[in-house]
């Protein structure tokens, strides 16, 4: 199951911020998104996750970012927005620049055509659940649910589980599954990725290393002359005081932690630092996290397993870098995260933006001046308008774990493995 993630991103009419904001805020006052008059999400039923936000910039101006993460092509999926959301959307872009609006309403082919010019698809992303579809992540949850009723069950009938061994409880468990409603469609898990989804990843990483070895004559002498420039600018970056915002935390925090909610969602817009060189450096950079990122298909992301989905993009003619990320617990737990397991990676990419902590040949020192980095990560994440998750009560482990469930249940498993297996539970 391919997914995709892009954003929709528009200027706004600088006389229509405050009617963009007051439509944004009723959307996320909803109750509930089914009954959203605006945005029904869950009648897109390929969408994973989806942010709108509406980004204000004193240089900029106002930036409107429709984040989407979802199941099959784009063609498909413009269908499905026009189908089920085009009144909200039509709304929503009658605010933005160059959007073609008619007093009847939205008309199917300006909408989508307005959409499609204005994709962004990003320089690198990160996906935790490889190939698993909204679908298939919602059934292999009810599954997992299922048998754990049943064994629950057992334990309540007097009918324990005390002294059996894995085996037989792996036995009762496929005898119950042998007459469930869902039992053929869990004996038939397709693969989370084909062999060849698998293998091109390791295949790109393998041919883009041959020509660095074939171009190493002259990559060295590059790689020289790019060391000391970098290093020329690093030591003359200036050191911005110390940032902070009570109000802006305060909005944000409000965003956060929601009650009966583990995920969380955060989007960032910063400069990046002036001049061809950080461009330069900043799209080669996340070319190769994408590079390597694709190989990422075990739920992980540089040892972190919390990350549902999350992307940079270069804007504004590589200007501005959007990052936009859809995460497990935390913020203050998501940020430890990327400081203690891939602060090399983090400080690569956001050394090459303004206000980031000093750094030394572009990887070193950055984001482990942990509180400073807090600071300028809070600094410049912006306020997300609003949110929606098709599985706000899964974590990327969670979901990992129902799948692994499904994909062995009727499998041959040695002893091991079926221990494993019960464990699971």
């Amino acid at each position: 199951m391919k997914q995709t993630i892009l954003t929709f991103i528009a200027r706004v009419e600088p006389g229509r911020v405050n009617e963009l904001r007051d439509l944004l805020t009723e959307i996320a006052g909803a109750s509930t998104f089914p009954q959203n008059p605006h945005l029904p999400f869950p009648s897109l039923k390929r969408l994973h996750f989806a942010s709108l936000v509406l980004h204000e910039d004193a240089d900029y101006g106002p930036t409107f970012v429709f984040e989407n993460n979802f199941d099959g092509p784009l063609d498909t999926y413009l269908e499905d927005l026009y189908e089920h959301a085009s009144a909200g959307l039509h709304r929503l872009y009658s605010c933005c620049r160059g959007y073609p609006a008619t007093d009847g309403g939205p008309d199917r082919a300006r909408l989508i055509s307005y959409l499609r010019a204005h994709v962004v698809r990003p320089n690198a992303y990160h996906i935790g659940n490889v190939g698993r579809s909204v679908e298939r992540t919602l059934q292999e949850n009810t599954l997992r649910d299922d048998i754990e009723t049943f064994l629950d069950d057992l334990v309540r009938g007097q009918r324990g589980t005390n002294g059996e061994t894995p085996a037989s409880i792996r036995s009762r468990i496929q005898a119950f599954m042998s007459t469930h409603r869902m039992a053929e469609w869990a004996a038939n898990a397709e693969p989370r990725q084909t062999t060849m989804e698998r293998f091109v990843p390791w295949l790109k990483i393998v041919i883009a290393a041959i020509f660095a070895l074939a171009l190493l004559p002259l990559l060295i002498p590059l790689a020289i002359f790019w060391v000391i420039v970098l290093r020329y600018k690093e030591k003359r970056d200036p050191v911005t005081p110390d940032l902070g915002n009570k109000a802006h935390v305060r909005a944000l925090v409000e965003r956060e932690d929601r009650t009966h909610i583990v995920q969380n969602h955060m989007a960032s817009i910063t400069l990046v630092k002036p001049g061809p060189f950080r461009r330069a450096t900043l799209r080669g950079l996340l070319w190769l996290v994408n590079l390597i990122a694709r190989t990422a298909n075990k739920g992980e992301l540089s040892g972190i397993p919390s990350i549902h989905f999350a992307h940079w993009s270069m804007i504004d003619g590589g200007r501005r870098l959007l990052f936009v990320s859809n995460f497990d617990g935390s913020w203050e737990n998501y940020l430890d995260d990327f400081i203690d397991k891939a602060s090399t990676g983090l400080t690569g990419i956001w050394s090459n933006t303004v206000d980031f902590p000093k750094t030394s040949f572009l990887v070193l020192e950055g984001a482990r001046d942990g509180a400073r980095f807090k600071a300028v990560a809070r600094d410049k994440q912006t306020y997300t308008n609003v949110w929606y998750s098709a599985y706000q009560h899964l974590t990327v482990q969670t979901i990992d774990n129902s799948s692994a469930i499904r994909e062995d249940l009727f499998t041959q498993l040695d002893e091991s493995a079926t221990r494993r297996w019960v464990w699971r539970f």
